[in-house]
């Protein structure tokens, strides 16, 4: 195992800054804020509903994808291929049997309207752990005003924290196993006569892969400007996030079993094409993105409000392989192919409220614009005996040169009616969804395709009853659509008559809040129809168009989770969930012209059957400790499930010293973290296949260490 750490002068310059601070502290005031309650249980709301906040995140390794956090989250499952989760083709999280790709999110109220890696907008890269308030998660179905076409499952909104009312620096650095290092530091500038206040922060995370050889980083801007007048508030939010990264490698069942975690892309060069186009250098993919976003809360009248966030962002990424063979003729040569990732989109959310005592109406309008550009193209290499680097002026082949273009329109209206004296609540509401979608094939317009997808009456009903002043019973019934994907028009059979798919949630639940001890319980039923797959005839490797896709049956889903929080004293607390899920497929399925998938009673590919997780933590004074673990069940990793992978269990460990005040610091901390305790192998997440022998896998990392050290004038 690989665990040194070599400090870079980023970071002992930081480390320089931090050790003069004192000197500046007298004429700082106090920088802790209060970011206010979350409601970890969902407490009022008529959806099964948990959130994650503050104090989870700032436990985690500083620099660890806050997506990981949610992984305490009951129905929440969440599978990486690298300690900090920043490597994104191997981060994968699943909701109810549904993938990230069917789950509604929003950083800040703006939509994170396609969670694909390549041209989409992954929350994890518009947000840093330091500046989380919360994440809710609703794990069902999303409120009404999520903006999502394409949210079958449930939501999971982000947010925030806002700039500080005072002057303030707050700097961390941390580093441990594989060289990691990473450095954070935030301004505030505090609030001015006029109600104006901001903040800008920066952080750099760096890291070693921890198998093969190759790197992957992380560069994070964020500024956040609001002014506050009277009962409104205006502000301006703009984020900027680079990261690069080498692959890790994603291995079948029986390379596992024979090589184990921690086998990789080679990492000498050979000259040979046919070794070197697995080697390490080869495999690598870059994202810069932009979101700027223009938030602002209105008090129209006494009982009216208006919330608009209008956005937009910018990305351009790539991703490189050096293949073994020339794409014309087959002959061995190394080649060197990138594909290029171009997205712009702008839109704007909307939400009218208006107060009538008993009746709380709101409507709301969201709209976005989506562009996406992509490419792919060969290029000869200069000196193959040595690297794989590309001749840039010898194009040999353009696999594909296309643009789409998504225009998107949802529409919603909502009463909450409060009754029986506030012990009951009763949301009412619907929303309508319109998508359309224009293909342009640059090579060869005859392809040109656009569709349009809409559902014009999806709707919900819910309610809480207040059954004790400690117990409240909860349920939601919900409708939801997903228009299908770009990919649909770049088949060689086009399909017109595909309908969108989508999905009936029900959930039945119990709360309870008392002194020491707080609790949710929700029953859940969810159907999904219509479920689109890609049908094949062809097992040419190269092809690449499949030959149509096709509503193919549909998914039910069953369950049970819970979630408890035991906190007899100020010091201890223990936090335990349980998911039981059961997710089958409906009826076999015809896979080409020729075969017929026996998919009917067989459980859904990486949807765990059991999850648990708990976490135990101690404060004795300045000092704090804890310890988590969770188990993940089996998980089939084929739809005819002949494959799987076992179950595991990991556990974490954190330990630190937190002061307000240390030596003129404030909010002094040093805290260290244990990844994987008990060094377990085991399979992280799935690339699932229709058979056994089809599926790939990413390995879990191996036991790692990190320490942190941060404080605030």
């Amino acid at each position: 195992m690989q665990s040194r750490f070599n400090p870079t002068p980023i970071f002992l310059a930081v480390m320089g800054a931090l050790a003069v601070m004192p000197a500046y502290a007298d004429t700082a005031t106090d920088a802790t804020v209060d970011t206010g309650a979350v409601s970890v249980m969902g407490e009022g709301q008529v959806r099964a509903s948990n959130a994650v906040d503050r104090k989870q995140f700032q436990e985690q390794t500083p620099g660890k994808n806050p997506v990981m956090a949610l992984e305490r989250v009951p129905g929440v499952s969440v599978t990486t291929a690298d300690p900090y989760g920043i490597y994104e083709y191997g981060t994968d999280i699943e909701m109810r049997g549904f993938n990230s790709d069917q789950i509604g999110m929003t950083v800040d109220g703006v939509p994170m309207t396609n969670n694909a890696v390549a041209g989409g907008n992954p929350a994890s890269r518009f947000m840093d752990s330091e500046n989380l308030e919360s994440a809710t998660v609703a794990q069902g179905s999303g409120d009404l005003s999520t903006p999502s076409y394409n949210s079958l499952g449930g939501s999971i909104n982000y947010k925030t924290i806002d700039p500080r009312n005072q002057f303030g620096v707050q700097g961390e650095l941390s580093g441990g196993s594989y060289n990691s290092h990473r450095e954070f530091v935030r301004l505030d500038t505090g609030k001015s006569d006029n109600g104006t206040k901001a903040f800008i922060s920066g952080s750099r995370t760096d890291t070693e892969k921890w198998r093969g050889a190759g790197k992957n980083w992380v560069d994070h801007f964020e500024t956040k400007v609001q002014n506050i007048f009277g009962e409104n508030k205006v502000g301006l939010s703009f984020i900027y996030n680079k990261r690069f990264d080498h692959d890790y490698l994603d291995m079948s069942l029986a390379d596992y079993q024979k090589y184990g975690r921690s086998y990789d892309l080679n990492t000498t060069w050979t000259g040979n094409p046919l070794q070197d186009q697995n080697n390490y250098t080869g495999w690598t993919n870059g994202r810069t993105d932009k979101l700027l976003s223009l938030p602002a809360d209105l008090k129209l009248t006494d009982k009216m409000r208006l919330t608009l966030v209008p956005y937009y962002q910018k990305e351009d990424g790539f991703g490189t392989y050096n293949p073994g063979h020339n794409p014309n003729t087959g002959a061995v040569q190394l080649m060197y192919r990138q594909s290029s990732y171009f997205t712009d989109r702008y839109g704007m959310t909307s939400k009218l409220t208006y107060d009538l005592g008993q009746h709380q109406l709101a409507a709301g309008l969201w709209v976005e614009r989506y562009k996406f550009d992509n490419d792919r193209k060969w290029y000869d290499t200069l000196n193959p005996a040595v690297n794989g680097d590309p001749n840039w002026n010898a194009l040999v082949k353009t696999d594909f040169d296309r643009s789409f273009v998504t225009n998107s329109t949802t529409f919603y209206v909502q009463d909450t009616i409060s009754m029986l004296n506030n012990r009951m609540k009763l949301d009412l509401g619907a929303k309508a969804i319109s998508v359309s979608r224009d293909y342009v094939d640059n090579l060869n317009n005859a392809n040109n395709r656009n569709a349009k997808y809409s559902k014009s009456f999806l709707p919900q009903i819910g309610a809480t009853y207040q059954l004790t002043a400690t117990e409240q019973v909860f349920g939601n019934y919900a409708q939801n659509f997903s228009a299908p994907s770009n990919s649909v028009l770049t088949v060689g059979t086009y399909n017109p008559d595909l309908k969108p798919e989508t999905s009936t949630n029900i959930d039945l639940g119990i709360r309870t809040k008392r002194e020491h001890f707080d609790a949710s319980l929700a029953l859940y039923q969810v159907k999904y129809d219509n479920r689109i797959l890609q049908i094949k005839d062809s097992t040419n490797r190269y092809l690449l168009n499949a030959d149509i896709y096709s509503n193919v049956g549909s998914i039910t889903s069953k369950g049970v989770e819970l979630a408890s929080t035991w906190h007899p004293t100020d010091r201890f607390n223990l936090y335990t969930s349980l998911t039981l899920n059961d997710s089958k497929f409906d009826q076999n399925y015809q896979a080409s012209s020729t075969t017929v998938v026996y998919s009917g009673g067989k459980i859904v590919p990486d949807s765990p059957q059991v999850m648990f997780f708990a976490d135990a933590s101690y404060h004795l004074g300045d000092y704090f400790a804890g310890v988590n673990g969770k188990y993940v069940g089996k998980r089939y990793s084929t739809v005819d499930n002949t494959e799987s992978a076992p179950g595991y269990e990991v556990f974490g460990l954190r330990a630190g010293y937190q002061t307000k005040s240390f030596h003129g610091m404030k909010d002094f901390k040093v805290q260290f973290n244990v990844e994987n305790l008990f060094d377990k192998s085991y399979l992280s997440s799935i690339n699932t296949g229709t058979t056994a022998g089809n599926p790939t896998y990413f390995t879990g990392t191996p036991r790692s260490y990190y320490l942190s050290i941060g404080a605030s004038i």
